[in-house]
This record gives C-alpha cells, structure tokens and sequence, in this order.
C-alpha cells in the first residue's frame, strides 16, 4: 500500500498553498512584476508551526480510529498506529508514527479538509497559465469550474481602522498576524470552498471593538453573506486550556430570534494547539444558528441569551453569552457531528464552560459577495434607524395629543389641587 509522512502531506500542500498566493500577486502587479522587492518575504514559511502540527496531529488520529475500526473487523492489512506527535518535527524528519496510507489520507481530507487537494492543481495552473502563456486582458481569473486553494485576503473598512494606544493603526486581524503564511487560515482555506479563494473581511475585533457581545451582534445583524466566527479561550486552571474554535455559517444574519435558522453548509471547527477538528451536520437535526439578545425577548422567553450553534435554544452547543460570562462549548449535540472544542486537560473532564479572551468575526466569501453582503448590513442598519425615528415621531404626536387635550396637563398638575384642598391652601403656592 501507498504510505507517506502525514507531516510532509500537509507541508507541502501548506507551502505550494503560499507559493501560489504569492505568485499570483506577482502576475497580478503591473507589467507582470512584483512592485515590492521585498514583498516575498512576507511568503516565507515558518517552520514548525503550530497550525500545521494541529492538522498533522488530526490526520494521525483519525488514520488511528480507521485501523482500529479496520481491525475490528478482522482483515486489517495496517501496521499499529501510534498517538499523534505532541511536538513539532521538522518537515525533513520521518518518524514511522507519522505514516498514513493514501484511503487514511483520503478519508481525512475529504471530511476534514477536502479543498486541500486542490493546492497542487491551483499552483500549477497559475505557474503555466498566468506565465507561461500570454494572459489576454491581464485578467487573471480562474475559468468556470476550477475552485483555486488560496490564502486569503485580509480586509477591513478604512473607517474601522483605529488607532491602538501607541498611536498606530490596528492589524487587520489580531489572530491572523502573519497573514501570507498563517497556518490557520491556510487550515481554515481548506474546509470550505467559500473560504478557499475569497476574502475574510472583517466585522468585529474585540481588541480593536472591546470585548463585548453586544457589539459583536451588531457587526452581524443584517450581514447578508456566509461568516467566520473565531473565539480565543482563557486557560482556566484544572478544567481547560487556551484554544482556538468558532463556527462558519453560509446562511446571513439577517434575523433577530429565538428559534434557530440556517442551512447544513454550516460547521464547528477547532483549531491548533489541539488537533483540528471539524464538525459538519449529520442530518438528525437543524439547528445551525440562533440570534436572540435579551432586548428582543424583554427575558421573558426562557432562553439562551446572545449567539449560538447547534443543541437547543435553551442550551446550544456553543453559546456566546450576550454578557461573556456563561459561555459554553460543548462535545456533541443533534445537529452536528461530535468532538471537541475546548482544549480539555483532562478528557475525562465534563466542563464544558470558557472564558472569552478574544473574538473576531469575518464576512467571507468573493469580494462581490462581500460588497453585497455589506450594502444588505447597511441596509438593515438604515431600515433600523427609520422604524426607531418613526417609533420616537409616534411618541412625540401622543404627547402632544396629551398636551392639546389637557390630559398630560391635568395629570401634571393633580398633585396641586390635592394640596390645595389641604388645610386650605398650598404653602408652595403662597412662598411664590
């Protein structure tokens, strides 16, 4: 059987992954030349990095269950599978415990990551096709039917750049720092054909926003394109450690409830330093997303306050409270596939509750997409904005009416002729 190191796999796809991002912005620049001499090195990729190790470490324990499942059934042809690595190794260094055969491979990436099979093709299409033949127009697009694996872009509106407390601009993302060569986003690339070619443009940053729920629904109400939700946990002594998960909705934001919507190109994910897990819906449920702040229901409803996905609107399976300070993640529901997203330290570990240290949130997608998706905000916003000022114009004209009929004067003023029917007068009345 065809067998290969699970870290050189994902290494090279994760490399030809930058290199072909980055040739694609030489072919794009001017004159078919890169503008920036050192540019490129912004391309350079890490060694060692933790998201790689993440996914490598996914692949390893999900080649383990098909071999035990495999041997279960009494014809396995597979060697032992040992734990997954829980160290970097460098990508020139085979350890026998990192060998996965190409059905484990397969397996894998096509519920896991199913657009990583798309680097080698992508790379070669923009080497041969952007170069090496005259590109008519300077077009540089890819032809229908070629879903391209790229790094994504990094985008936000110039009038939510602010100024950090040294006085500089605040980084496109806080999670995303390295963004040419950022693992995570070259694992998150890989889950979804919307997030292997677009942009992720940003909506809400809570170190640039502050870290309130509140704010981050606002960002979110009335987009109207697919989002990437990513939260950053606290490492909480003796229940669970610092991690990265969040979830990718296709369905916009586009209603405030308490029932959940959405469709089943929705999932949960978690990120490095634990091994990558990707959880879609399994069809037993629809429970995808729900958007129910406390304003809407007065808190007569009974349920979950602020944002949530899968389980149930009284307990979703992961909830970001709408005051930060009863959010849970938790391992299975009826909507999606199971596994875990808290880094537990202990797996035996029941606690399902986090601490928020970050949360950012990104619109996702085609720049059209994007672009659309943020006039339908706007929109939204602007239909908001009227239905508060004809709300204030209707309490305004019934206040008049009051007034012209002397209903409010007659209730401001009851409180005087009581008091003049006191003792016989109003001592207020006389100090005037």
């Amino acid at each position: 059987r065809k067998a290969a190191d699970a870290s050189e796999l994902i290494d090279i796809a994760y490399r030809l992954t930058v290199a072909t991002s980055y040739l694609l912005q030489i072919a794009k620049a001017k004159g078919g030349t890169d503008s920036n001499s050192e540019d490129w090195k912004s391309f350079v990729p890490s060694n060692g990095a933790t998201g790689i190790q993440s996914m490598v470490n996914s692949l390893l324990n999900a080649a383990k269950k098909q071999r035990e499942r495999s041997g279960s059934f009494g014809y396995s042809s597979y060697p032992a599978a040992g734990q997954y690595a829980t160290s970097s190794s460098s990508s020139n260094t085979t350890n026998s415990n990192n060998t996965v055969y190409i059905e484990e491979f397969l397996e894998w990436a096509e519920t896991t990551v199913p657009m990583m099979a798309s680097s080698l093709s992508t790379f070669l299409h923009v080497l041969f096709n952007f170069f090496c033949q005259k590109n008519e127009g300077n077009t540089h697009r890819f032809p229908p039917g070629v879903t391209p694996l790229l790094m994504p872009a990094l985008s936000i509106d110039l009038t939510d750049k602010k100024p950090t407390s040294s006085g500089s601009v605040s980084p496109l993302s806080y999670f995303f720092t390295e963004a040419n060569t950022s693992p995570d986003l070259f694992a998150l690339a890989s889950t979804s054909i919307t997030l292997a070619s677009g942009r992720f443009h940003r909506l809400f940053s809570s170190e640039a926003d502050g870290l309130s729920c509140n704010r981050l629904m606002n960002g979110l109400i009335g987009y109207g394109g697919p989002t990437l939700i990513i939260i950053r946990s606290k490492d909480i002594k003796g229940k669970c450690g610092a991690g990265m998960f969040g979830a990718f909705t296709y369905s916009p934001w586009d209603q405030e409830s308490g029932d959940f919507y959405g469709n089943s190109d929705s999932f949960l994910f978690r990120l490095g330093p634990d091994p990558m897990g990707v959880y879609r819906p399994k069809g037993e449920k629809s429970n995808f997303m729900f958007f129910n702040p406390e304003a809407r229901s007065k808190g007569y409803d009974q349920l979950a306050w602020g944002i949530g996905f899968g389980g149930t609107a009284q307990e979703p399976r992961l909830y970001i409270d709408e005051i930060l300070d009863g959010s849970t993640a938790k391992d299975k529901d009826l909507t999606f596939e199971n596994g875990p997203l808290l880094s537990n330290i202990d797996e035996s570990n029941s606690y399902c509750g986090f601490e928020v240290d970050a949360i950012e949130a990104f619109g996702v997608g085609s720049s059209q997409v994007i672009e659309d998706a943020m006039n339908a905000r706007d929109e939204h916003r602007k239909e908001a904005q009227k239905r508060i000022r004809n709300a204030m114009k209707g309490a305004k004209a019934a206040f008049l009416e009051d007034m012209q009929s002397g209903l409010v004067g007659a209730k401001v003023f009851k409180h005087r002729d009581e008091m003049r029917g006191r003792d016989g007068g109003c001592d207020m009345e006389k100090e005037g």
